[in-house]
C-alpha cells in the first residue's frame, strides 16, 4: 500500500482526524487506513480504493473520507464498501469544477440529484449511506442539514428486475431456445476442443444453481458431494453477515450428466497433486498466462482463488466466442453475462410453479422482496416439461445433429479405436460411432453423443432400447425440474433418431418411385 504523505492531515476547520495505525475487515484482514491506497483481497471480491482520486477542490475531504470508509470497512463487505466510495467519485466528478466549494451542503446534494441521468436516479441511495454516517461521525466536510435532507428525500431503488420483467433480449433470461441452443454451443465447443473443459462445467452449474457469479469463484473441489450415484453441489453464500463467504451453503442436486462431468474434472485435478481444499476454478486453470500478481497469502483461505470479476471476465469471453444467433435480435449473436444465467434460473423456477418463498431460498436472498419480479415476468420462458416429451414434438425439436449411417461401414473412423459407442445397460450391440473417436471427450456415453454432431447412429442400433432406459431415468429424477429440458434434449435427439431410421426403413420397403 502506498504511505499517505501527511498522517493525520488537518481539515479546514482545524479539526485534527486521528485514524489508528492499522485496522481490521470484517473477515480479519489488516490494513492501514492512513494509506492512500486501500488495496486487498477478501474472498471472492478485490477492493481497490485510491484516495488520489479525490482531487480538486474534494482533496481536503480525504481524511474524512477515509473516516466514512474505515467504519464500513470494518462491518461490511468489500464491494458494498467499494460501491460506497464510487458514490463520493460519481458526485465529485460530475459537478462542475468551476464552481466554489466549501461542503457538501443541501443546494450540493439537490444538484447532484438533478444532474443524475434517467437510469441513475438509484446512486442517491449510497450516496445517503455515506453523508448520513458522515454527520453521524461529527467530522468534516458534510453539513448537517445535507443528511436531514436526504432522509426525507424519496431515494428511488436500482431497477434491476426490469430486465427480468421485461423479458430484456440483452439483458434479461435467455429464453428457451437461447437456453437451449447456447447449451449445445458449449458442448459441441467442447468436444470440438474450442473451450476448455471448466468453461463447460461453470455453464452447466450456472444453468444448475443460478448462483452469483462471486459464488462459483469461492467453490472448491470439496464443494462437490457424490454419494451413491447422487450428487449434490454446496454452493457458498457470499451475501451473509457471516465473516466469509464459506460460512454458509445451499446445496443442489445435480443432474446426473452434470455430476458425473464434474467429478471427472474434480478427481483429474486432484490426481495432479491438488488437495480438496483447493478452488474448483483455479486462477492458474482460468487464466491462461497465470495472475499478474499475487493478490492472496499461500495461508489466505480462498489462496489460488479468482476474484468474482475475474471468472466473470474470462467465462464469458469463452462463451462471446462460440455463442449462437438468436432470433429476439435479428439472428445476432447471444449476448452473454453471468447475471443472465442467474435469471433464467429464477424464471425458470417461476415458470415450473415454485412459490415465492422456494425461489428466494434457491436465488439465496433472506426476504421476498427481490424475487417479486419473477413472478411479474409476462410471458413464459419454458413450456411445461410433459409437454416437451411429447413425441409429436420431437421431429421439430433438431436436437439430433449427427448423420445416420446404415453399419459401422459407413462410420467415419470404422474400426478404429473408441469409435464405437455401446450401451451396456441396454445391450451389447453398439448404437452408433463417433466422428471424433471418442478422443477427449468427458460427456456421458451415449446420452451426450444423441445431441453431439459428431455422432453416428447406426440404423439398426439398439435406439428403442435406450428411450425405453432414459424415460425411467427421467422418472425418478422427475422432482429436478430445472435440469428436467436439459436431460430431455437427449431423449428428444433418440426419438428424431427413431423416426429417422423408421423413415429410411419405410422408404427401403416401398421400392424405388415410379
Amino acid at each position: 500500500m502506498l504511505n499517505s504523505s501527511v498522517t493525520n492531515e488537518k481539515t479546514a476547520t482545524g479539526l485534527v482526524l486521528r485514524l489508528p495505525d492499522v485496522a481490521f475487515t470484517r473477515s480479519g484482514i489488516a490494513f492501514r487506513p492512513n494509506d492512500d491506497v486501500w488495496d486487498w483481497t477478501d474472498g471472492p471480491f478485490h477492493l481497490y480504493i485510491d484516495f488520489l482520486r479525490v482531487k480538486g477542490r474534494f482533496a481536503e475531504l480525504r481524511e474524512p473520507l477515509k473516516s466514512c470508509l474505515l467504519v464500513f470497512a470494518k462491518g461490511y463487505s468489500s464491494s458494498y464498501v467499494q460501491n460506497i466510495f464510487q458514490s463520493f467519485q460519481h458526485f465529485s466528478v460530475t459537478r462542475d469544477p468551476a464552481l466554489p466549494f466549501s461542503s457538501i451542503s443541501i443546494a450540493e446534494v439537490s444538484n447532484y440529484a438533478a444532474r443524475l441521468k434517467a437510469k441513475e436516479p438509484w446512486r442517491i441511495g449510497y450516496f445517503n449511506v455515506l453523508v448520513q454516517k458522515w454527520v453521524s461521525l461529527g467530522v468534516p466536510g458534510v453539513d448537517a442539514e445535507s443528511a436531514q435532507y436526504l432522509s426525507e428525500k424519496r431515494k428511488p431503488g436500482n431497477e434491476k428486475g426490469a430486465a427480468v420483467r421485461t423479458q430484456d433480449p440483452v439483458h434479461g433470461p435467455f429464453s428457451a431456445a437461447e437456453y437451449t441452443a447456447l447449451y449445445r454451443a458449449v458442448d459441441a465447443a467442447y468436444g470440438a476442443g474450442e473451450i476448455p473443459l471448466w468453461v463447460a462445467i461453470l455453464t452447466r452449474l450456472l444453468f444448475a444453481c443460478g448462483g452469483r457469479i462471486s459464488q462459483y469463484a469461492a467453490l472448491k473441489l470439496v464443494d462437490l458431494v457424490s454419494q451413491q450415484g447422487k450428487f449434490v453441489l454446496r454452493l457458498p453464500q457470499v451475501k451473509n453477515r457471516e465473516v466469509n463467504s464459506r460460512v454458509s451453503f445451499i446445496e443442489f442436486d445435480l443432474s446426473p450428466q452434470t455430476g458425473r462431468l464434474v467429478q471427472e474434472f474434480v478427481d483429474d485435478v486432484v490426481s495432479k497433486g491438488h488437495s480438496l481444499d483447493s478452488p474448483m476454478f483455479h486462477e492458474s486453470t482460468v487464466m491462461a498466462m497465470g495472475p499478474e500478481r499475487e493478490l492472496r497469502c499461500s495461508d489466505d483461505l480462498f489462496f489460488g482463488h479468482c476474484t468474482g470479476a475475474t471468472l466473470s471476465r474470462v467465462f464469458t469471453s469463452k462463451l462471446k466466442a462460440i455463442a449462437p444467433s438468436t432470433e429476439r435480435l435479428g439472428f445476432e449473436t447471444i449476448p452473454v453475462a453471468t447475471n443472465r444465467f442467474r435469471y433464467t434460473f429464477g424464471t425458470r423456477l417461476v415458470e415450473e410453479g415454485a412459490s415465492m418463498n422456494v425461489v428466494a431460498d434457491r436465488l439465496g436472498h433472506i426476504d421476498l422482496q427481490n424475487v417479486k419480479v419473477y413472478f411479474e415476468a409476462s410471458p413464459k420462458i419454458v413450456e411445461s416439461i410433459d409437454r416437451a416429451m411429447d413425441s409429436l414434438l420431437a421431429p421439430l425439436a433438431m436436437a439430433f445433429r449427427g448423420r445416420l449411417i446404415d453399419s459401422e461401414d459407413d462410420a467415419t473412423h470404422k474400426g478404429e479405436p473408441g469409435s464405437r459407442i455401446i450401451d451396456f445397460r441396454v445391450s451389447k450391440a453398439p448404437v452408433g460411432s463417433c466422428g471424433g473417436q471418442g478422443l477427449g471427450c468427458a460427456f456421458n456415453k451415449p446420452v451426450a453423443c444423441y445431441i453431439c454432431f459428431k455422432f453416428e447412429p447406426w440404423l439398426d442400433g439398439p435406439h428403442e432400447k435406450v428411450l425405453q432406459r432414459l424415460t425411467e431415468e427421467r422418472k425418478r429424477f422427475a422432482n429436478d425440474k430445472t435440469l428436467a429440458q436439459i436431460n430431455d434434449d437427449a431423449l428428444l435427439a433418440v426419438q428424431e433418431v427413431i423416426a429417422e431410421c423408421a423413415q429410411v426403413r419405410e422408404q427401403r420397403s416401398a421400392g424405388p418411385a415410379l
